[in-house]
């Protein structure tokens, strides 16, 4: 007797060259990654809106299992966020002191 599979049972197709997704090794990982550079960028540029996006990205690699990497980010984040506004702050009241005219500042 030859065991042949019932209709409802159909042997699965599975197209040749299609590359099947294998699940990652470190999920989270590039989210966290994500997280660090956007908390390095609220430094200097935008810091509001780069150090939110850090915090988000930051819990998504929390979510996903990247503990160390998600934590580290929505740490960077929230202080490279709050010294953005600060140093944002000061340059603009140094600005304004000094007639509107921005001051070089560490020779940049």
């Amino acid at each position: 007797m030859s065991k042949q599979p019932l209709p409802s049972q159909s042997p699965r197709y599975v197209p040749v060259g299609v590359p099947i997704k294998k699940p990652s090794k470190h999920p989270g990982m590039v989210h966290g990654i994500l997280s660090i550079i956007c908390a390095a960028a609220a430094v200097l540029f935008f810091p509001s809106i780069f150090g939110i996006t850090g915090i988000i990205l930051g819990s998504l690699a929390l979510k996903k299992g990247s503990k160390t990497l998600g934590l580290v980010g929505i740490i960077l984040s929230i202080v490279f966020m709050v010294i953005g506004l600060i140093l944002g702050y000061l340059l603009s009241a140094m600005g304004e002191e000094l007639g509107g005219i921005m001051v070089p500042i560490l020779g940049l």
